[in-house]
């Protein structure tokens, strides 16, 4: 069970997207790129694009100190000691999404210092080492906080 602290504390979360697949990837004719936010694929991006950035809120759910920060909220994924956000290469389809990987960009390398700036940025390189849109869980020489 999460502990939930002052529901005023917030951490804003910028996630910078780089070096993005090509938009006809792999046999799909048309790829998008969104962040998830609960079970809903927000702020979807239409490929080609130079860099995209996302923006998203996560509130703090325990006191600075406590190890990791317990991060909560729509865009906060995955368990207390292992959150996540998703984003999700895809696109829209019939008011929904048809999504064809993702990516789980770990929220651990956000440490209690970078909490106390207010507001962190996530640099994600997008496309993997066949061309194609990064999926799994990103790796630190794919996803850098700060």
């Amino acid at each position: 069970m999460d502990v939930v602290g002052d529901n005023s504390r917030t951490l804003g979360v910028r996630i910078r997207c780089i070096d993005l697949p090509v938009p006809d990837w792999g046999g799909h004719g048309e790829i998008w790129i969104g962040i998830q936010s609960g079970k809903d694929v927000v702020q979807r991006v239409k490929l080609p694009a130079d860099s995209i950035t996302f923006e998203a809120e996560l509130r703090l759910g325990n006191e600075p100190g406590a190890a990791p920060p317990n991060f909560l909220g729509p865009f906060a994924q995955g368990t207390v000691q292992e959150r996540f956000i998703y984003v999700c290469w895809g696109r829209p389809s019939f008011g929904g999404w048809s999504g064809f990987r993702r990516a789980k960009l770990p929220l651990t390398g956000i440490s209690w210092e970078m909490v106390a700036s207010g507001a962190v940025t996530g640099t994600f390189v997008c496309t993997d080492a066949k061309g194609g849109p990064t999926c799994a869980t990103v790796k630190p020489d794919r996803l850098t906080w700060q």
